[in-house]
C-alpha cells in the first residue's frame, strides 16, 4: 500500500482530531484561568468511553481500590474545584489506584486516577485538592488531545503501515485473504485510534508547557475553591522528597515499579522459578513470571518510552521553583487561609475507610518486607492486611499469594487468587497469576479459560494481551497465540515487537 492510500485511510482521524482541538493556553503574564476559554466542555478525538477507560486502568497492575467513603470525599474536592472551572459541565471523576507508588494521571475521558501511595503521604486537604487540581487542569486543557494533535500525522502512517502489513502476514499464514479479514479490520481500526493515548505503555508525556500550565491553572482553581496558594508547591515538594528516597533507595524502587501494568517482586519471582524448574520449560517460564513481571524486553520498551518523556518534562524542582514564583506574584498580597488539616484526618478515619487503610498500609508493607528476603515477616504483615473489610480485595490478596509462593505453598496462592476473582474489582494482574498457577497444576483448560475472561471482562486491555499470549503458546494454541499477536500489533504499534516475540517464544 502506499503512502497516499494510507492517508487516506487516517483522514477521518485527522480531521476528527482538528474538529476537537484542545483549549489554547497562552504564555502571557497573568493568572492563567483567565486566559483559559470559557466554554462547554467537549471530549477529545482519543475518547474511547469513560466507561471503557476505567475498564482499562482496572485491568493494569493491581487497579483500582473498591469504592469506599474515600472516593465520596475525593469527588466533594472535585466538585469544589470544578465550580471554578471557566469549562463547564467537565465529567471528571476520581479513583484510587492500588500501587504505592507516586502516580497520577488524568485521561482523555476525564477520569483522574491517583495511586493509593500518594494518598498516604500527604498532610491536609490543601495538598489533596493540589493534587487533583493538577490533573483537573490537564481534562480542562484538553492535554491529551492536545497530544495527538503534535504528532497524529506521523502516529497516524505509522498505525496505517502496520496494520496493512500484519493483517497481511497473517491472513497469509493461516491462508485467508485480506479481504476475508475485512470485519475484523474495520473493528481493530476503530480500537486502534481510541487505545492511542489510553494504556499505560502509550499514555502521553506531558511537555513542559504543558505541566507548567497544568500546575499555575491548577494553583488558580485552588485559590477559587478556598485553599492555599501555597497547597500546589507544599505537594510537589511532597513529590520531591518521595523521588530522593526512591533515588536513594534501588531496592525501595522495584517495590512497585510497574511494567505495563504488573507489579515486579523480584525475590519472589526467583524462588518461582527455582522451585518450579523440574516442571517443564514453559511452565517454569510462567510461574518465573508469577509476580507480574513481563520479559525483560518489555522493560525495555517502557523504559525508552519513559526516557524519551523524561527529556522533556520538567524536574520536580523546577515545578516547585515556577509555582513559589507565581503563587508569590498572583496571590502574594492576599490573606492565605490556614491549612486544612482535620478535614483530612477526618475523611482517613471515616468509618468504611479507617479499617480499609489499614489493611492496604499493611499489605504494602509486607510486599516490602517480601522484597526484603524476610519471609516471615512478610507473612505476618500480609494476614494483617486480609484481616478486615479488604479481605476480598485484589491488592491484600495479591500480596498474600506473592508470600505463599516464596514459601512453597501454591495451593494457598491460588485460593487467594480465587478470592479475589470473587471479590470487588478483580485486577489484571490476579487473573494473571492464578492462570499460571492453575498451568503448574496442570489445570491447562482452566488458565485459558481464566486469562480470556479477563481480557473479554476488561474490554481487550493491552495490559493482558501479552499475557494471554503466553498462555496460548504454553498449552499449545500457537494459532490463536499469533492471531492476538497480530491484533497486538495493530492495536497498539509500540507493544508489536513485544507481542510478536511472545508468540514466537523468543527468550528475552
Amino acid at each position: 500500500m502506499s503512502l497516499a492510500t494510507a492517508l487516506r485511510l487516517i483522514a477521518p482521524m485527522v480531521a476528527l482530531a482538528c474538529s476537537a482541538a484542545p483549549v489554547a493556553a497562552r504564555t502571557t503574564e497573568g493568572r492563567q484561568i483567565e486566559q483559559v476559554e470559557s466554554r462547554a466542555f467537549r471530549f477529545g478525538p482519543m475518547a474511547i468511553g469513560q466507561a471503557k477507560d476505567l475498564d482499562f486502568a482496572r485491568a493494569e497492575g493491581l487497579g483500582v481500590v473498591p469504592a469506599s467513603q474515600l472516593d465520596h470525599y475525593l469527588a466533594g474536592l472535585l466538585a469544589r474545584l470544578l465550580e471554578g472551572s471557566p469549562v463547564t459541565g467537565v465529567p471528571a471523576r476520581v479513583y484510587v489506584r492500588a500501587s504505592n507508588e507516586w502516580s497520577a494521571k488524568s485521561t482523555a475521558d476525564a477520569n483522574i486516577f491517583v495511586s493509593l501511595g500518594i494518598l498516604l503521604r500527604l498532610d491536609n486537604e490543601d495538598e489533596v485538592a493540589a493534587l487533583l487540581a493538577h490533573e483537573l487542569a490537564h481534562v480542562i486543557l484538553g492535554h491529551a488531545s492536545s497530544d495527538v494533535v503534535q504528532g497524529l500525522q506521523q502516529r497516524a502512517v505509522q498505525l496505517s503501515a502496520l496494520a496493512v502489513e500484519t493483517q497481511a502476514s497473517y491472513a497469509e499464514s493461516r491462508g485467508r485473504t485480506p479481504a476475508a479479514d475485512k470485519a475484523e479490520s474495520a473493528r481493530i481500526e476503530e480500537q486502534s485510534k481510541a487505545l492511542l493515548l489510553n494504556t499505560t505503555l502509550l499514555s502521553p508525556s506531558w511537555t513542559r508547557d504543558q505541566e507548567r500550565v497544568a500546575d499555575r491553572l491548577g494553583t488558580d482553581l485552588l485559590v477559587r475553591a478556598g485553599y492555599s496558594s501555597q497547597g500546589m508547591v507544599s505537594m510537589l515538594k511532597k513529590q520531591q522528597d518521595f523521588e530522593t528516597e526512591r533515588a536513594a533507595s534501588p531496592q525501595a524502587a522495584a517495590l512497585d515499579k510497574e511494567l505495563l501494568g504488573y507489579d515486579v517482586v523480584d525475590k519472589a519471582q526467583k524462588k518461582v522459578a527455582a522451585a518450579t524448574a523440574k516442571q517443564g520449560e514453559a511452565t517454569s517460564e510462567l510461574l518465573g513470571n508469577l509476580a507480574g513481571a513481563l520479559l525483560s524486553r518489555a522493560k525495555e520498551v517502557t523504559t525508552k518510552q519513559l526516557d524519551a518523556g523524561s527529556r522533556s518534562h520538567p524536574k520536580t524542582g523546577e515545578r516547585i521553583a515556577d509555582m513559589q514564583s507565581y503563587a508569590a506574584q498572583e496571590y502574594g498580597d492576599a490573606a492565605a487561609p490556614a491549612w486544612q488539616v482535620e478535614r483530612w484526618e477526618a475523611a482517613k478515619e471515616a468509618d468504611g475507610t479507617v479499617d480499609v487503610l489499614e489493611n492496604y498500609i499493611a499489605a504494602i508493607e509486607a510486599q516490602g518486607t517480601l522484597s526484603a528476603g524476610d519471609l516471615a515477616g512478610a507473612r505476618t504483615l500480609a494476614r494483617a492486611g486480609l484481616n478486615g473489610p479488604a479481605k476480598t480485595h485484589a491488592y491484600p490478596n495479591y500480596v498474600d499469594a506473592a508470600v505463599q509462593v516464596a514459601g512453597g505453598d501454591t495451593a494457598k496462592a491460588l485460593a487467594r487468587y480465587e478470592t479475589a476473582l470473587a471479590g470487588p474489582e478483580p485486577a489484571g494482574a490476579i487473573y494473571a497469576g492464578a492462570s499460571a498457577l492453575l498451568l503448574g497444576a496442570g489445570q491447562r483448560e482452566r488458565a485459558v479459560e481464566l486469562m480470556e475472561s479477563g481480557y473479554a471482562r476488561f474490554k481487550e486491555p493491552p495490559s493482558l494481551a501479552v499475557p494471554l499470549i503466553r498462555t496460548y503458546r504454553a498449552v499449545g494454541r500457537q494459532d490463536d497465540a499469533d492471531r492476538l499477536a497480530g491484533q497486538c500489533g495493530l492495536r497498539w504499534p509500540t507493544m508489536k515487537a513485544v507481542c510478536d516475540g511472545e508468540a514466537k517464544g523468543r527468550q528475552p
